[in-house]
């Protein structure tokens, strides 16, 4: 009954839970040649669009038959911008010390046609991981920031591989 209960109150928070398909690999050639632009970061916490960068190749490296392309060798050019980043704090201790709090991430990343420069689709995708300074899995702001952040690199990956051509 408690399992119950805390999947209702998580439900009720707006989270979600989400099925990991980092580890079965794309079939061969179902991803056209992809790479992945620099982000860009239009909020004061900086290196997020360079981890962000990195772990989106990374996850196309890990479910794709190959690695990222360079720019000029790709057929489709992904790209976005990192607009929103913040901690939600939800308690304090009484010395005002945070005991629970989430990272919350929106980027907005665009697919782009190589040859063409036209644009495929559009995106925006938005991420929020809780943690705690007391249990779980995740306890500091670092560690929520690198798990949202991954996240939202799986649902990009996973975007692309839809079969809708007008991805927007």
């Amino acid at each position: 009954m408690r399992g119950a209960w805390l999947l209702l109150m998580l439900v009720g928070c707006g989270y979600t839970v989400q099925t990991d398909r980092s580890e079965a690999p794309l079939p061969d050639g179902s991803l056209p040649r992809v790479a992945v632009a620099p982000f860009d970061n239009l909020t004061y916490r900086r290196g997020l669009e360079m981890r962000l960068s990195r772990l989106l190749a990374d996850e196309i490296r890990g479910r794709s038959p190959h690695p990222p392309f360079r720019t000029d060798e790709a057929d489709w050019i992904v790209r976005g911008r990192i607009t929103h980043a913040d901690e939600r704090i939800y308690s304090e201790d009484l010395n005002d010390q945070k005991r629970e709090s989430s990272f919350v991430v929106t980027v907005e990343v665009v697919l782009e046609e190589r040859t063409t420069e036209k644009v495929l689709g559009t995106y925006s995708f938005t991420e929020r991981e809780p943690f705690s300074t007391r249990a779980g899995r995740v306890t500091t702001l670092e560690q929520a920031a690198e798990e949202a952040l991954r996240d939202i690199a799986e649902r990009i990956v996973y975007w692309l591989e839809t079969p809708d051509p007008d991805k927007t």
